[in-house]
């Protein structure tokens, strides 16, 4: 567990904004689990920070709804639903089909040659059944399209809401990797060829199918909530 004395001097932050970072990496890596009360006394404890900027951030993760506030004033980290699933990657799909077939206007010799790279990392770490390579690869690959498609509003949003989905893919490792692999490798033929019609239509089922898989965790953690001995 970090402290904000791990924090090297030259890259120190304020203590509010290192409890909102180190808080809210916990809730979407599902280090904290939906559902969990938040102790403020032990955390600010746990993190060596006082009360007040440890409510700061909490305060912001309210608003950013990744923690939501009890009737009884308390706060807990935001529960998981199947409905919020569905929403998040629909949403999503709509909004990855806009970024890459503006990508596809965008894009250079040397933006398919790293995309390539990227999809090839896919490729392998897919092949050596590592979830984690696999997914932070398909990471970078979408991350470089919304630079490319250079529509602010749009990766504004997707940043925003993939916090939320994040937490949805730790939940449980749903991640078909040879799926995926072979997704990327479509979706960047069909920008080469710029052809925008099929690279946004395949996006979108991409991450429509990532939704699919999603969903089947959420149920599958409510069920082991509902049955804690099996």
């Amino acid at each position: 567990m970090r402290t904000q004395r791990d924090i090297p001097k030259m890259v120190r932050v304020s203590a509010k904004d290192f409890a909102y970072t180190e808080v809210k990496q916990r809730i979407i890596h599902c280090n904290f689990r939906p559902g969990q009360q938040i102790v403020e006394e032990e955390l600010s404890s746990e993190l060596e920070i006082s009360r007040t900027p440890l409510r700061e951030a909490l305060q912001r993760l309210e608003l950013e709804e990744l923690v939501v506030r009890q009737p009884n004033g308390r706060l807990k980290v935001a529960p998981v639903s199947v409905k919020e699933v569905k929403e998040l990657f629909m949403v999503r799909s709509m909004l990855e089909g806009i970024v890459v077939t503006e990508a596809v206007d965008n894009i250079t010799d040397q933006d398919i040659r790293n995309l390539s790279y990227l999809v090839r990392m896919v490729k392998e770490t897919s092949g050596e059944g590592n979830h984690e390579d696999v997914s932070n690869f398909g990471t970078q690959f979408h991350t470089y399209l919304y630079n490319l498609s250079q529509n602010k509003t749009v990766v504004k949003i997707l940043f925003q809401l993939n916090d939320h989905i994040t937490r949805y893919r730790r939940l449980a490792h749903f991640i078909d990797t040879k799926k995926t692999s072979d997704e990327h490798e479509v979706i960047l033929d069909f920008i080469i060829k710029k052809d925008k019609k099929n690279a946004e239509l395949t996006m979108k089922n991409h991450v429509l199918d990532s939704m699919n898989q999603a969903v089947i965790a959420v149920m599958q953690y409510e069920e082991s909530l509902n049955n804690p001995a099996n």
